[in-house]
């Protein structure tokens, strides 16, 4: 099971992986355990925004920018449950 995550860590996409954008979706591919997964338009974003090391901060900033209309406490639990799920599936690293 997955820790916690907080808004002061940092996260990055896991280098071992294969990722495809199919109009606002993303499809990812594990490399590790040949496993795929879907991306909604939101989650895309945060794959998006993961490419490179990030603040949680920054990517919960950089939604609330993005998508008009979430509150800011909506859109950081939704955004702290995303990442724990990816780093459970080793798709990312969070410091």
């Amino acid at each position: 099971m997955a820790l916690m995550i907080a808004l002061h860590q940092s996260v990055i996409a896991s280098p071992e992986h294969v990722a495809c954008d199919l109009d606002d979706e993303t499809v990812i591919l594990s490399l590790k355990t040949g496993q795929y997964y879907g991306l909604n338009p939101v989650a895309a974003a945060v794959w998006r925004m993961i490419g490179v090391r990030r603040g949680v901060a920054a990517v919960r900033d950089g939604l609330m920018q993005a998508f008009a209309g979430v509150t800011a406490e909506q859109c950081e639990e939704e955004l702290l449950k995303l990442l724990a799920e990816l780093e459970e599936l080793g798709l990312v690293t969070v410091s």
